[in-house]
């Protein structure tokens, strides 16, 4: 990231001191005239053509974002619905861990679901043939 910075300036700083060069050779004044105006201006040459300059920069960077509009919006519509998938597998994953446990409990050996009071070999109530103790 600190080599773009210092290639940024690297390009940077050449331009503005060529501009300021530009402004510093060019003072001259020149009559600017709009047609169907009926007014004349006296601008510095520097002035006008800089101003020329960063306004073709400004309608070509205007240009080239219009131009992305078809890639923005495809952007978009591609993370929303990457996100309505990730938010349909999360509901799919917790409805298939409520299913592992529902099979896992439908699945379980009888022993398994008995109380722990009978498992430790604790009487069972009495039937009518015979007193049960489990173990």
């Amino acid at each position: 990231m600190k080599f773009a910075r210092h290639l940024s300036w690297l390009f940077t700083l050449p331009l503005a001191l060529l501009a300021v060069s530009f402004a510093i050779s060019n003072r001259g004044h020149v009559a600017l005239e709009l047609w169907p105006l009926p007014f004349t201006m006296e601008v510095p040459l520097f002035a006008l053509v800089l101003a020329v300059f960063v306004l073709g920069f400004l309608l070509g960077g205007l240009v080239a974002w219009m131009g992305q509009h078809s890639h923005r919006r495809a952007e978009r519509q591609h993370q929303s619905r990457a996100d309505r998938l990730a938010r349909e597998l999360e509901q799919a994953k917790t409805r298939a861990t409520a299913a592992e446990a529902r099979l896992a409990e439908l699945t379980a050996p009888p022993s398994a679901a008995t109380p722990p009071a009978i498992a430790a070999g604790a009487p069972v109530a009495a039937t009518p043939n015979s007193l049960v103790t489990a173990g």
